[in-house]
This record gives C-alpha cells, sequence and structure tokens, in this order.
C-alpha cells in the first residue's frame, strides 16, 4: 500500500511533537475526554505559564489539540476522533498497568519502576 508523502511527513511531525515529555503529558491528560483550560494544566503541573503556552501552542500547530473560546477562558481538548484514538493507545502504553494517564513526571515514574 502506497501512502501519500505529505501525510506520511504530517505523521512524522506528530510523533516528533509528541516525543518532548511536556507535550506527552498534556495530550494524555486531554484524553480523558475533559476540557481543560491553561490554568487547570498550569496548576496541575505546576509548570511556568510561557512554558505552558509554548508546548500548547506546538500541539494546536500539530493538530492534536484544539482551543475554543468559553466567555474569557480557552477550553483545550484533543482535536477529533483520531487524536483521541492515537492518545488513548500511547497512553495506555506509556502507563500500561492502569491504562490511565499519567499526571506525574514520566521520569520520576520509570526511575522507580526501575529500583
Amino acid at each position: 500500500m502506497q501512502h501519500d508523502p505529505q501525510d506520511v511527513r504530517r505523521a512524522a511531525n506528530i510523533f516528533k511533537v509528541l516525543s518532548h515529555p511536556h507535550r506527552l503529558q498534556i495530550t494524555c491528560r486531554l484524553s480523558d475526554d475533559r476540557t481543560y483550560t491553561q490554568k487547570d494544566l498550569i496548576a496541575e503541573f505546576g509548570w511556568p505559564q510561557s512554558t505552558m503556552a509554548r508546548h500548547l501552542s506546538r500541539l494546536r500547530d500539530a493538530g492534536l489539540i484544539t482551543a475554543t473560546r468559553d466567555g474569557q477562558e480557552i477550553r483545550l481538548q484533543l482535536a477529533g476522533p483520531v487524536a483521541k484514538e492515537l492518545m488513548a493507545s500511547v497512553c495506555a502504553w506509556v502507563h500500561p498497568e492502569t491504562g490511565e494517564s499519567f499526571a506525574g513526571n514520566p521520569v520520576d515514574y520509570y526511575a522507580e519502576k526501575a529500583s
């Protein structure tokens, strides 16, 4: 089966964007079918606003998340069924014991498992 080179490049870009641990954490958190604000995610992860904004921008540019204005807040969620399916698989693999998305630092999680 021959794949369109443009589709292959887009898929490769999605995996490149997800290769950063912070962006993977964000998308796994968004995979629980709720919407979050940037403020919610900053409170949960404890990262500076500038760090969160940079990672959210990369995720939006890759087409993985959408942002919808709700009054003065912007609600974030995964962008459609393909992104939800992809992240459900990836997040279950990242956290195989429960299949749940992780909120902590993946480096800490795997360091604990190794000891």
